[in-house]
This record gives structure tokens, sequence and C-alpha cells, in this order.
């Protein structure tokens, strides 16, 4: 219990960013809070990167976790243990959220528990501890179920739903609903751009299941709901948007590429995992670690036989509409089966151009996937029975929840997909949001569509167990072992703590940070100089030492010229490629340094090798820097 308040999970990277940013919302938020009504003025221009404008908004922002947290952070402000309180909320509410919704669609409290542990023990998780924005999924079943709860308790002109309580009572779940949703957006840029289509997805989905196309008073309430939780969002999305109006660039779309999900993917469990981390790695790459686990897959597969099961059995009409149509019916049929087959080869990488000497297209997953729709629609057309199975399928909650999983899969492949690096031809879905859905050309890594793949993969799940219990009931004890299941195959204890990566021209950097008055004494004596102090600290542009400067301008908050974050600006590229390395060309990099605005200098002697530091330091000497004081070997200089 002690590490909670000095150890930080997983590694000393983006955590320390993610530090960094919860302290500058914290304290803004606190000085607001406290009476200044100008505290929040400046605050997307955080103190790094100095001078550039809303530097805040290079990375994300954090604020709904800033709000979770602020309590603790006003009494203790120990960053460090906020920041794994906040780690640790991210396994309870994701498999609070999931318990409800599941719960609330199955009836059963023991399906909710199965499928809120395997959304909250997702395996992917275990490869994003470092990216608490990642990890911040759990609002998504949160803002579901109060959509769950507002439409059941609203009733619905089909005689399969009817009022659970008075209509008054309804709309405050409709509230819920809206807040969680904001929360998620809040939380993570990713997921309020990947769920948006998901959440207007399952509202039509409820009111098309329940026949409340009429409805007036409903579509006000939606409308009134989806306005505030609009108009709560908006204000977080501007300056992101202003960035792009000042020049800068969307991601490449071979970055986006890079870091896509490739099909096999889904068969690589992340290598910490104790149980499947040697045995499960058909493709390890970057953000690539999404095998669902064994059981998750089992249940959800029974969710689905379950699901369509019900379907056809609630299906009614005769197999075609006309006698005459009978065989087309049945060849139309098969040929949808084999073109979905050939859509699995093509992922899976079986495609094939021949079968002997029959010449079939199995390359082209646009094509097959046409001729899969065309088929399917002249199924639909011809055979009655057919409408029906389908009409009762969507219909269902396991068919959504199959289709979003499935979209979501298409969707965390990319804008090219891949099977074992080997590209598919033809365009990918993903390509269509990244040159024409405003904000997507920003986001980095489609792979993380994978979050809500297990979303929704973990509801089938639920639904699967749920159809179990109420075929043959046995008591607690199965719910207990696939739920121990469920945590095996996704146990990577004992995690990293206070992971660092060397550097191979310096020395390793200190193996943990601190908070309080345990900080650097350098940083204690910043944090008294007076204001229009602008710091700028030596190794520069390694970002191993970048991310400690940022963590600890927390104690000071003096501008740094250094930064770390998820893009960089051009004045910091400038200056990390001249004084990376000042010794080198050290008059011209004493005239960038002069023209940066710093007035303060730090070298930190001891994270050079081989006496270069004091090198550097001789370096500033020479060019009339002036030395105030020193601190183990960490020198400051006043260079005004």
């Amino acid at each position: 219990m002690l590490g909670l308040s000095r150890d930080i999970p997983w590694d000393l990277g983006d955590s320390l960013l993610n530090c960094w940013i919860l302290s500058w919302d914290a304290d803004h938020l606190l000085r607001f809070l406290s009476g200044n009504m100008h505290a929040l003025r400046g605050f997307w221009d955080a103190n790094i990167f100095y001078p550039e404008p809303l530097t805040l908004a290079y990375s994300e922002h954090l604020f709904a976790q800033t709000v979770q947290m602020l309590p603790v952070y006003a009494l203790t402000h120990n960053i460090i243990l906020c920041y794994n309180l906040l780690f640790l909320s991210t396994f309870v509410l994701s498999g609070l959220g999931m318990f409800l919704f599941v719960r609330e669609v199955t009836a059963s409290p023991n399906a909710g528990f199965v499928a809120g542990l395997i959304y909250a023990f997702a395996p992917l998780r275990v490869p994003q501890f470092g990216h608490l924005q990642v990890i911040s999924s759990q609002w998504m079943p949160f803002a579901l179920y109060g959509l769950r709860r507002y439409f059941d308790e609203m009733g619905s002109g089909s005689p399969f739903f009817s009022p659970r309580v008075k209509k008054g009572s309804r709309t405050r779940f409709l509230a819920w609903a809206g807040l969680a949703l904001v929360a998620q957006n809040l939380s993570c840029g990713y997921f309020l751009m990947f769920f948006a289509p998901c959440i207007v997805a399952y509202v039509i989905f409820e009111v098309a299941s329940r026949r409340l196309w009429t409805d007036w008073r409903m579509w006000i309430a939606l409308g009134v709901t989806a306005a505030g939780v609009a108009l709560l969002t908006l204000p977080f999305l501007l300056p992101y948007l202003e960035l792009r109006w000042l020049g800068f660039p969307p991601r490449s779309l071979s970055e986006v590429e890079s870091y896509s999900a490739d099909v096999y993917s889904y068969w690589t469990s992340p290598a910490e995992s104790r149980l499947w981390g040697r045995l499960i790695r058909a493709f390890p790459k970057s953000e690539g670690d999404l095998f669902p686990s064994f059981t998750a897959l089992l249940l959800a597969s029974v969710g689905l036989v379950a699901g369509v099961r019900a379907a056809w059995r609630r299906a009614s009409g005769p197999a075609a509409a006309h006698p005459v149509l009978t065989i087309f019916v049945y060849v139309v049929a098969a040929g949808a089966a084999l073109y979905a087959l050939f859509l699995v080869l093509i992922l899976t990488g079986h495609g094939f151009a021949s079968i002997g000497s029959l010449d079939v297209s199995v390359k082209s997953p646009a094509r097959n996937f046409k001729i899969l729709a065309a088929t399917l629609g002249a199924l639909l057309a011809a055979s009655p029975r057919a409408r029906s199975f389908a009409a009762n399928f969507s219909g269902s909650i396991t068919g959504l929840a199959v289709l979003l999983a499935l979209a979501t899969f298409v969707l965390s492949l990319g804008p090219e997909i891949t099977t074992m690096g080997r590209p598919v031809r033809g365009t990918a879905p993903y390509a269509f949001f990244y040159w024409h859905v405003t904000g997507f050309d920003g986001l980095r890594v489609p792979a993380r569509y994978g979050m809500l793949t297990m979303m929704f993969l973990a509801i089938v799940a639920g639904l699967g167990l749920a159809s179990l219990e109420t075929y043959k009931k046995r008591g607690l004890t199965p719910f207990f072992v696939v739920g121990l299941l469920v945590v095996a195959e996704s146990f990577a204890a004992p995690i990293v703590v206070n992971g660092t990566e060397p550097e191979a021209d310096y020395a390793p950097p200190p193996p943990r940070v601190f908070t309080a008055d345990r900080v650097p004494a350098v940083y204690k004596f910043l944090k008294t100089l007076p204001a229009g102090t602008v710091v700028v600290e030596f190794p520069l542009g390694q970002w191993t030492y970048e991310l400690r400067y940022v963590f600890y301008s927390t104690s000071h908050w003096h501008p740094l010229i250094n930064g770390y974050s998820g893009t960089f600006p051009l004045s910091y590229e400038l200056h990390a490629g001249i004084l990376r390395h000042p010794e080198e060309r050290p008059d011209l990099a004493w005239s960038m340094l002069a023209d940066s605005g710093a007035t303060h200098a730090i070298v930190h002697e001891s994270f050079y090798k081989e006496g270069r530091g004091k090198a550097i330091s001789q370096w500033l000497a020479n060019h009339g820097a002036r030395l105030v004081t020193e601190f183990d070997g960490d020198k400051v200089f006043t260079l005004k």
C-alpha cells in the first residue's frame, strides 16, 4: 500500500507526462474554486515548449480524470497517489459499468459480474498501462446503461416492452447517460471519436426495437441531452482545432498505418501475460497485443449461437415468397455463406486466386463484400423467413453488439488492412474516416478501436452466459470458475513499476521520481525564483530526461524551453537539433539559447557520461552565463 504514494505503475514514460497534465489541470481548478476567477485564463498555454501557445493541447487534456481525483489532490497534493488511484479506479469502474449494463439487459447478476470481469481485465489493457487515457474507457458502459434504463423505464409502442416506473422518473437516467458520455469524451479523445457512432447506433436500435419513432417527447429529451453533451464537450475540442489552424499538420498516413492493428493482432497476447505471453504471439507489433482471451471468445460464441437460435425460432413465414423460388433461395443462401467464408480467408491471409482449374477472386475484400451484400439482398427479397430472421436478430441486443464488435474490429485495422504484415488489396473503411471526418487525421492509433471491440465482445459474452444460466442452473460455482478463468487469462502481475529505459549516450536516469519535500533540491530552488523566470535544462532533446523535467516542473511551474508531449512544435525540434550537442557548434548554440527567452539554465552533469556535463557547464560559462548555485552536480546558471 505504501507504493501507492511513491511508485508509478509500468514505466516513467507517458505516465510522467500524464502526471504533469493532471497536476496542471488540478492546480488551475483549485485556484478557480478558491475564488480566483482568472485562474483558468491561459489554461491551455501550459508551461512546456516555451513560448509556444496551447501546449496542453499537444496531448490529452485529462480533464475528467482531474475532476475525479480533485478531492484527494486538494488534501494531499501527491500527484503519484492521485495517479495510482485513478489507475486502479479504471478497473473497478470498467467492471461496474459493464456489470450494470449486462445485468440490466439479461436480468442476470451472475452474467453481469463475469462480463464486468472480462471488460475490466481485458488483456489488451496491460500494454496500455502507461496510457491512463486509454485505460480510462470505463464511462462507455455507463453511458449504455443509462440509456438502457431510460428506455426500459419509458416503455414502448411494442408489446414486448412496457414501462417499469412512472414516466416522470426516467429522465434522470438519460441525464446520467449524458454525464457518463461527457466524462468519456473528456477522458480520452480517441474514444470521443470512436464511441460517438456507436452510441448513435445504440439509440437508433432502442428506438426501432421499441417502435418509438413517433414519440416526439422522447426525441426532444434525446435532442436536449445530445445538445448538452456537445456544449460541455466543444470547449475542449476548440484548442485542438486552433492548433490545426496554426499550422500543425495531421498525422501522416504512413504513421497511422504503422499504429493500426494487424488481423493477427487479435491472436497476439501481451508478452506480460503469465498464461499466454509466450504461447500466443502470432504477430507482435506496436499497439498490437489485442488477444481478447479464450474465455471471452468462447462465451461470445455461445452468445452468438444463442442469439441466432432465438431469432430463428421467432422467425415466421415461408422459406420462399413463391414455391418456384425455393431452390433459388437455398442457392443464394449457400452463395452468401461461401462469400462470407471468402472474406474470412482473405482476412486471415489464406486468399487464393483459383480452385483447381476454376478462377476465383479471393484476393479483393471489397469485391467479395459487394457480392456478399448483393446475395444477402437477393436472399432477403426472395425469402419472407429470412427477412423475419434478419429483423429479429438485428432487433436484438445480441445482433447489435455483434455488429458493433465486427465494425470496430475492422476499423481497428486502420486505413490499410494487413494480415501477418502483408497488405490486403483494397481500401479499408478507416480510410474514409481519415480522409473525410474532421479529427480522425489527428489520431495516430486506430488499434485503440480494440477497446471498443472488447467492450462489445464482453456484452455478447455476458449474453451467452445468461443463456447458459437459463438453460441449466447450477448455483454460483460455475460463475465463480468462469470468473477465475477470466482473471487467470489476463493475469500479468507483478507488473513493472518505475520502469526506465537507458539512454545509450547518457548515464542511467534516476530510478524514481519524487513529490513534495523529496523533490530534488534544484527544483526547490527554482520555486524561489520570481515570476518571469524561464528555464532550460540540459541534457535537452532526450525524452527520458525531458519527461523528468516536465514532471518536476509541477513543483515550480516556471515555463520550460524543454518539453515532451504527443507532438512537438517546430521551435522545439530546432532547439533540440542544436542544443542537444552545443559543444559541436558553440557560438550557434549560444545564439539560439540567447534568442529562446530562457533566463536560467540547469546542467544535470550527472546525466552525462565521460565528463560531458562539465563541458556543457563550461560552454555556458565561456559565453557569459553566471553560475548561481549547485546541488549535487545540478548547476544553475543565470543567462540574463
